[in-house]
């Protein structure tokens, strides 16, 4: 049996070994990947980063951009209109903001990279891309109004810069009215009329809201002054006597008899005697 196996095992060798047998090629096709073109966002203001990424959508923002967002998200106009927003950085700091439209592919629309460009962008798409109320200040101090606006009916006090507004788009000044909460933007009106409207509202608001608080003190003064008047004369009430039976002959004359009075059980003779000092209750 070995010769057997060492037989076969050399005719193998042979086969293998004889010149032009096929052999098995495996080829790897394909193409190395590119490596991904970073983009570097703080050193570009909005006119360049607007250059680059015309025409590109929000994936691709987000792909090459050389930092992490901080904000992705959908965002309503005042009309209802859908945009999606990109934001890198904070509000009140450095930051890099984008505007894309919201149906697929999600198409560049604008990019900010300071408060003016933010403002440009919102009054361009109706929007609130987010304004800090410091950041704010540091650009327009100098050139706004302040006024504050209670609004009673939420317990809020609002902070109002008037600013006569203009920018790359609208090259006319105009008054507008940036309203804050603390120090966020949470609305801005377009001329004094659209202002002075939010202003009645709010004062009609609050003198309701005052009307509602003085008429529930009203009735909470009136329920008090009824009820200190109820105890007054329950301790002031004056006691009235019947005689149920004896009494002095001047009692029987004057005194209005008791109906149907329980008979008062027959009086029984102490045996302490009259004027002694009876003990007074521990």
């Amino acid at each position: 049996m070995a010769i057997c196996l060492f037989a076969i095992f050399l005719g193998s060798s042979l086969l293998q070994a004889q010149p032009g047998a096929p052999e098995i090629v495996i080829e790897m096709q394909g193409e190395a990947s590119a490596p991904r073109e970073s983009i570097s966002l703080w050193d570009k203001n909005a006119k360049q980063l607007t250059k680059i990424f015309r025409g590109k959508d929000r994936t691709y923002v987000l792909y090459h951009a050389d930092n992490v967002s901080s904000k992705d998200e959908i965002i309503s106009a005042a009309d209802g209109k859908e945009y999606a927003f990109v934001r890198y950085g904070s509000d009140d700091g450095d930051y890099r903001k984008f505007l894309f439209k919201a149906e697929d592919p999600q198409t560049f629309l604008a990019c900010a990279a300071n408060v003016e460009d933010v403002l440009a962008v919102n009054k361009k798409y109706n929007v609130n891309l987010g304004v800090s109320r410091r950041d704010f200040v540091r650009r327009y101090e100098n050139q706004t109004t302040l006024m504050n606006l209670a609004d009673t009916a939420a317990g809020k006090t609002y902070q109002v810069y008037k600013l006569n507004y203009s920018d790359i788009n609208n090259k006319t000044p105009q008054p507008h009215y940036f309203v804050f909460e603390e120090d966020d933007l949470i609305q801005t009106y377009v001329g004094d009329d659209a202002y002075y409207q939010f202003v009645g509202k709010l004062s009609q608001s609050n003198k309701n809201r005052s009307a509602q608080q003085k008429a529930a003190e009203q009735a909470r003064q009136q329920k008090a002054a009824q009820e200190r008047q109820e105890a007054w004369e329950r301790a002031n009430r004056p006691v009235r006597k019947a005689l149920v039976s004896g009494g002095t002959v001047e009692d029987q004359m004057y005194m209005p008899r008791a109906v149907n009075a329980k008979p008062l059980p027959a009086l029984t003779p102490s045996n302490i005697p009259a004027g002694t000092p009876l003990p007074t209750p521990q």
